[in-house]
């Protein structure tokens, strides 16, 4: 090899997203976060989104399912498991259940594929980022919800259980190379930072920032490897629009 060739070679960021274009996008079922991501999420990038706790988790849900679909149907395969890290304790089965019917999906598989894990402490958030994450088999994404939703403090030992946490994302994303995406709420001293600051943030491939306004939703693209910064806005209609009422309807109604 000659010194030329051992030299590291570079990609300028037109190339890069060129290449990975050709590979396939998950929808997150937001249709103004899939426009912000230019189509939706890439499997081989890390994505935080921080903000709204409600939106954030409502994406996590909405992919879940989606990601279930086939191939020809914009999914990464039909029985594939995803791993729902819950450290915001709102993994709703209902809500899943009805998306799940209005893709065309069976609810009973889809909640059969959904491995979930619930933290309940900080302690025990880091412990099954640290050393249970990777020991699952099959894996094809990994859903992780308020990673630092219950961050204690900010003395040294908690932004060093945090490193350790993001170590063990790391195993699992060189073991089975799964879709990652991590929501986190944003500091309460900052109007655009994530809580967990520079450690959490500099893991992060794709950075969103999500709002809710009283009368529209706010995503901001703060970070994307081959994206430029930007922003758009979703209005809310102003008044609600009429619903079925489902209020006695239980989770049986879905299967």
């Amino acid at each position: 090899m000659t010194f030329e060739e051992s030299l590291l070679s570079y990609d300028d960021g037109f190339k890069v997203f060129k290449r990975n274009s050709h590979y396939p996008l998950v929808s997150s079922g937001d249709l103004t976060l899939d426009e912000l991501l230019s189509g939706g999420f890439h499997r081989d990038l890390v994505y935080l989104l921080y903000g709204d706790k409600k939106l954030t988790t409502n994406i996590l849900l909405t992919t879940a399912v989606i990601a279930q679909k086939a191939f020809i149907n914009g999914g990464l395969g039909e029985g594939i498991r995803v791993a729902f890290i819950d450290g915001n304790n709102r993994f709703n089965p209902y809500n899943v259940s009805k998306f799940a019917v209005s893709q065309n999906l069976s609810p009973r598989k889809v909640l059969e594929s959904i491995l979930i894990s619930r933290a309940f402490t900080w302690d025990q958030t880091v412990e099954i980022l640290e050393n249970k994450l990777s020991t699952l088999e099959d894996v094809k994404v990994v859903l992780i919800s308020g990673i630092t939703t219950m961050f204690e403090n900010y003395e040294k030992q908690t932004f060093e259980d945090l490193l350790r946490a993001i170590d063990g994302i790391k195993q699992m994303l060189e073991k089975t190379k799964p879709l990652i995406i991590i929501t986190a709420p944003l500091h309460e001293h900052s109007l655009f930072r994530p809580k967990g600051g520079k450690i959490l943030s500099h893991f992060g491939n794709v950075l969103v920032m999500i709002n809710d306004d009283d009368r529209y939703v706010e995503y901001t693209l703060v970070q994307h490897p081959y994206l430029p910064e930007k922003g758009l806005k979703k209005w809310k209609p102003r008044k609600s629009k009429k619903k079925v009422p489902l209020k006695n309807t239980t989770i049986d109604y879905w299967f």
